[in-house]
């Protein structure tokens, strides 16, 4: 009896001790040091918006509970792993499962330890040449030698990828177009750095692995069964590609929904350059199927390529940023239509 009545009051103390402990609030100095972290940086994840105190004092002072020092002890984890800022507020937000985010991040960090690996390289080739007075220029001339190789290489890896997936009778010109949304072969400017270069090992290998080319190829043969060859140039269909691309950028960055007027115009807007028609709206039918193979067709193994693509092509990074409101906007759309 005596025993169940101090359990009950040991459970109420601890309730009341939780509580207490959730009110207790702590100046950015304190939390700093509970944290290892550093006031600057504290302040700088509450002016990026990922980390807002929960009060601040009429004399500017930031305050934060143990809600607060959590989240930045999960934020400080993550930074750790490399995630980037970006990557952790869409992970905090819900935007992106946590899973995914791994997967990404370990994936990145394979590219990385490529790139170190590589460089590594280098300056071992350069530790042991001739002379230490030419060292510095027997380093440039091995990486200008290993740049341009990686060029050459580039061109290759890309025609074979390009070749792999399409039919012969596909006109060459819209192959890039079709695979990766713009012409990649034209985003290359001056040397490949070495996360490039890593970058490009992993795209050779994807390409040499015969069950990963199959399942591609059927992919890109079954969205060619619905889609129609656009009736303008290669040029023109590019400038409209890439202002559709940056219109949705601007939405993500707005934090717009996948259910937003702006969000859809752009989705209409984009089905409509794959259409046989010249103007919106698209028809249903039309709408339905190329959503339908859009969603299905979004493979593990065609996701990781362009990942890797957006680190070879940098210039194809803000489109994969907007790869996932495309596609929850595509979704939320056929929803809608099914409730018609």
């Amino acid at each position: 009896m005596h025993g169940k009545a101090r359990n009950r009051l040991d459970t109420t103390q601890n309730q009341q001790t939780d509580r207490t402990m959730k009110d207790v609030k702590f100046f950015i100095g304190q939390v700093a040091k509970m944290t290892g972290s550093s006031v600057p940086t504290v302040r700088y994840y509450d002016e990026i918006g990922l980390l807002s105190p929960a009060e601040i004092t009429s004399g500017g002072h930031r305050m934060y509970t143990a809600e607060e020092i959590w989240r930045l002890k999960l934020i400080l984890t993550l930074r750790y792993l490399n995630f980037g800022i970006d990557e952790i507020k869409r992970m905090l937000a819900g935007d992106i499962p946590v899973d995914m985010a791994i997967e990404w991040q370990i994936e990145a960090l394979d590219i990385q330890m490529r790139t170190l690996a590589s460089m590594k390289s280098i300056l071992e080739q350069t530790k042991q040449s001739k002379g230490n007075s030419d060292s510095l220029s027997y380093m440039h001339d091995l990486i200008e030698s290993i740049s341009t190789d990686a060029l050459e290489r580039e061109k290759f890896v890309l025609e074979k990828m390009i070749s792999s997936v399409f039919p012969e009778q596909f006109p060459v010109e819209w192959r890039e177009i079709f695979l990766l949304g713009v012409n990649v072969s034209s985003l290359l400017e001056g040397k490949l750095s070495a996360a490039q270069t890593a970058a490009l090992d992993e795209v050779e290998e994807m390409f040499n692995d015969p069950e990963i080319v199959r399942e591609m190829k059927q992919d890109v043969m079954s969205f060619l069964e619905i889609v129609h060859l656009p009736k303008i140039s290669v040029e023109m269909w590019s400038a409209r590609m890439l202002k559709n691309l940056k219109q949705l950028l601007k939405a993500a960055e707005q934090h717009a929904t996948p259910d937003s007027p702006v969000v859809q115009a752009n989705v209409q807007e984009y089905v409509l350059m794959f259409a046989d028609v010249d103007e919106l709206p698209v028809s249903q039918s039309f709408f339905r199927r190329f959503a339908e193979k859009m969603l299905s067709s979004q493979s593990e193994n065609l996701e990781r390529f362009r990942r890797i693509c957006s680190i070879l092509y940098p210039s194809l990074q803000s489109y994969m940023k907007t790869n996932e409101l495309f596609y929850q906007a595509l979704q939320w759309k056929l929803q809608q239509m099914d409730k018609e």
